[in-house]
């Protein structure tokens, strides 16, 4: 009965669909800082603020607003979105959809942007919700769980292991 019993248990891909969902999330949070770094920089090397103090300030604040409207929401974050949902999978042996996934992080931040608008200058409860992060983080995951099959082997099984005492002679 024990044996049966386990042989009709078995991993699904929705298993692991919140643990493949926050790492997405975490990719494209990574993603947008690197998106926002990367829109500043681009911004300040293409057109450089003046060397005087109050010209200087008013630029500064351009850039950066640009960079935040702009950095966070494209580019970058659904990419970084798609690694992050693909690192998830793999790490718990579910071999998903990478293209369907990659699909879904730009559809799901192209659907965050046109619901949420600008929701980091203006965040409302709403949107801290369905925003381009999350959105493309939801449509990574499920892309990647759209025919999804789970690794039944014994090298993704878990094991542990503790040792209390180990002596050698």
């Amino acid at each position: 009965i024990r044996r049966q019993r386990q042989m009709c248990i078995r991993d699904r891909p929705i298993d692991y669909i919140l643990l493949e969902f926050l790492f997405g999330v975490q990719g494209a949070i990574v993603g947008g800082g690197l998106g926002f770094y990367a829109t500043y920089w681009t911004l300040s090397f293409i057109q450089p603020c003046p060397p005087a103090q109050p010209e200087r300030r008013a630029c500064e604040l351009g850039t950066t607003l640009i960079s935040l409207i702009i950095g966070p929401n494209l580019g970058i974050p659904p990419g970084a979105t798609f690694l992050g949902v693909a690192l998830a999978g793999a790490l718990v042996g579910v071999q998903g959809n990478l293209l369907l996934a990659f699909a879904g992080s730009i559809v799901g931040t192209l659907v965050g942007i046109a619901v949420a608008g600008n929701w980091v200058i203006e965040p409302t409860d709403f949107s801290l919700v369905v925003n381009p992060v999350t959105m493309a983080a939801l449509g990574a995951t499920i892309g990647y769980n759209i025919g999804a099959t789970v690794l039944q082997s014994e090298e993704f099984a878990p094991t542990y292991r503790v040792v209390l005492f180990e002596k050698r002679f």
